[in-house]
């Protein structure tokens, strides 16, 4: 009985030592390689007691088993804050990272925010009127070897609240953003250039201008090293990254300053400057504010999408060539890994800053399209919802949602009823996260399209593959979102003559039509093109019915199921010869009820291709589609591999 239980203890002191074992590396050595690929992502926002963070997350990923069809979000950002963890406990969102989970939602990012009152800093920086929003004892050593049963130092609070948020929340969480924008500037300075009075290239941002810090910048640089230090001994597959930042001579002052506090100067105690405690650069982008131009003493203004996204993406390449005037290209060391966790436009004008909703449509599609092109990793639309009806709005962020105003149209208090309605932007976002997720951008190919100065667009390649075009004429003029171009495939490329073109709100009306692969009219509305293929011939006899059905009649229906196998999405093609309504059920290969993957919706005659959105949550194995059209049953074999 002695000997098991010294081994028994022999065995968690050496889990502890392992666990508690400090990373001998830093962002300067090793940037993990992120396999997964690019994400549709959200940030929730809140919407009366209506809703809830489960049923939120129904109408984002989609929940078929209560017959949601979502907006094709399949990651998020929420915060887990340190007071609100202190007071309900640091198990309380367990259940809700379980959901987003089962809904297939994934590489979630969270932002850690938020001291609570015992455990924040006190301290007044600078001669500053408010006090420090950051931790208390964030100096203490970060670990103490397991003196008190954690790895950490429990002193070192800020130390303390990652290890205890990351050791729960790891498994749902692949990005941990070290608090919510560190550089929100309330003085004007950090847009300023070098050589102007007060900008923060030549100096350090003053504590007294950073409400989300109030505190100096060596603090903040601090946080970074704590977090990095504390999550990779926890999750070395992790990333840190930084918190949503919006100026790039904010991410010049992480670069050259150490963590510090003596003016962030490099000592045997703080060996490396800030760039050595991040994996990822995470950053806010909103091109409504860079739309104009004040030229020879008139204000030129450029309020269209594609400009919109043009802002978007030089935010990325101005925060990129800082990295690179340091290093963090690959050159010196690691490449730093992009995600963008806030952007939008509006969908509604506030004084003279775009504002419409053809125009918040169109920029999503391009924003997606475009952050693939640009190599960032993941996207968040900010937010689910909007905060008030168009005519209720008085500030552009409550016009962003992929819904419409959802305070008072959640189930809580709709007696179990979702009532959510769509915006325009909503539909084109879905659109195009269920045609392109999975695949990936293709630069060779997009190359090979030879576009013309007045087309953008890109080719995506999926896991067979198959190649995606997304194709727009380029908008031009302020407050115009309706050019027009056209495009031929060049002849190199052996295209089919025909293809089949989705447009925006694909999702909502599964309309596919045909165009010639030459002279494809274009406007600033995106459109997606997929090579026309030949129906899949049926066979002679059905598969194996499986749940137990016989075949009826409807052998004209020109049915199909394809890619199969797939790796992921699967679509269904069929032909109608009337207006009918449309059932398609999934089962296990033993007759298990999975769930709908189309439920009772009316298609018009002809030719219809609807993705299966339910397959992406399945695991590998067969499964049995039984259709139902009136009076027609099939019945078909779907095999999903991974």
């Amino acid at each position: 009985m002695k000997h098991r239980l010294h081994v028994f203890l022999a065995i968690c002191l050496l889990a502890c030592y392992q666990l508690s074992a400090q990373v001998n590396y830093s962002a300067n050595n090793q940037v993990p390689a992120y396999n997964g690929k690019f994400m549709y992502g959200t940030n929730g926002g809140w919407y009366g007691n209506s809703w809830d963070d489960k049923s939120l997350a129904d109408i984002a990923a989609g929940n078929p088993a209560k017959n949601v069809k979502g907006v094709g979000v399949k990651t998020l950002r929420p915060a887990l804050p340190e007071d609100f963890l202190e007071t309900w406990g640091y198990d309380i969102r367990l259940a809700e990272f379980t959901h987003y989970a089962s809904l297939g939602m994934v590489d979630n990012t969270v932002f850690l925010n938020t001291a609570s009152p015992a455990h924040k800093d006190n301290t007044k920086y600078n001669g500053c009127a408010d006090e420090s929003v950051l931790w208390k004892n964030m100096y203490e050593p970060i670990f103490d070897n397991g003196a008190n049963g954690t790895p950490v130092n429990e002193n070192n609070y800020f130390a303390l609240y990652v290890y205890k948020t990351a050791i729960r929340y790891k498994g749902w969480v692949k990005f941990w953003e070290i608090i919510n924008e560190p550089d929100y500037d309330n003085a004007g300075n950090g847009w300023k250039q070098k050589g102007e009075a007060g900008n923060w290239w030549d100096n350090n941002p003053p504590p007294c201008d950073l409400p989300n810090m109030k505190a100096p910048i060596f603090h903040y640089i601090r946080l970074l090293r704590i977090a990095y230090q504390v999550i990779k001994t926890v999750d070395p597959t992790a990333y840190v990254t930084t918190g949503g930042l919006g100026y790039i001579s904010f991410l010049d002052a992480i670069l050259r300053n150490t963590d510090n506090p003596n003016n962030g100067t490099v000592t045997s105690d703080y060996p490396l400057k800030g760039g050595a405690y991040f994996d990822v650069l995470s950053y806010h982008s909103y091109p409504m504010f860079n739309l104009a131009t004040y030229t020879n003493g008139a204000w030129v203004y450029k309020r269209h999408s594609d400009a919109a996204v043009s802002e978007y993406i030089k935010l990325k390449n101005d925060f990129y060539g800082v990295l690179a005037s340091y290093g963090y290209n690959g050159s010196t060391y690691p490449k730093k890994l992009f995600i963008c966790t806030e952007n939008n436009i509006p969908k509604k004008t506030f004084g003279t800053y775009i504002g419409s909703e053809e125009a918040q449509k169109n920029y999503i599609i391009k924003a997606l399209v475009q952050s693939q092109k640009n190599d960032i990793r993941q996207y968040y639309t900010f937010v689910l919802g909007d905060s008030k009806t168009l005519a209720e709005a008085n500030d552009a962020f409550q016009t962003m949602g992929l819904y419409q105003k959802l305070e008072g149209a959640g189930p809580l208090t709709n007696g179990g009823a979702y009532k959510q309605q769509y915006n325009k932007e909503g539909i084109a976002f879905k659109t195009t996260s269920d045609i392109l997720r999975g695949s990936v951008y293709d630069a060779t190919r997009t190359a090979a399209m030879q576009l013309p100065a007045t087309v953008d667009g890109a080719a995506f390649k999926d896991a067979t593959g198959k190649y995606v075009y997304v194709l727009w004429a380029k908008t031009v003029t302020d407050l115009v979102e309706t050019p027009a171009a056209a495009y031929s495939f060049p002849t190199a490329l052996s295209l089919s003559t025909r293809m089949n073109k989705r447009q925006w709100d694909w999702t909502e009306s599964a309309a596919v039509t045909q165009v010639a692969s030459q002279n494809i009219a274009l406007t600033g509305s995106p459109v997606f093109l997929t090579e026309e293929t030949q129906t899949v011939p049926l066979p002679e006899k059905p598969p194996p019915t499986g749940p137990g059905e016989e075949e009826g009649p409807g052998r004209d229906l020109a049915l199909s199921i394809f890619p199969n196998p797939t790796p992921d999405m699967a679509y269904i093609r069929f032909t109608l010869k009337a207006p009918t309504s449309v059932r398609l059920a999934l089962y296990t290969a033993d007759g298990k009820y999975v769930g709908m993957a189309i439920s009772n919706v009316t298609y018009q005659k002809g030719t219809h291709t609807v993705p299966l959105n339910l397959t992406r949550s399945l695991s590998a194995g067969v499964y049995i589609c039984r259709f139902e059209a009136d009076i027609i049953l099939r019945i078909e074999k779907l095999v999903i591999g991974r």
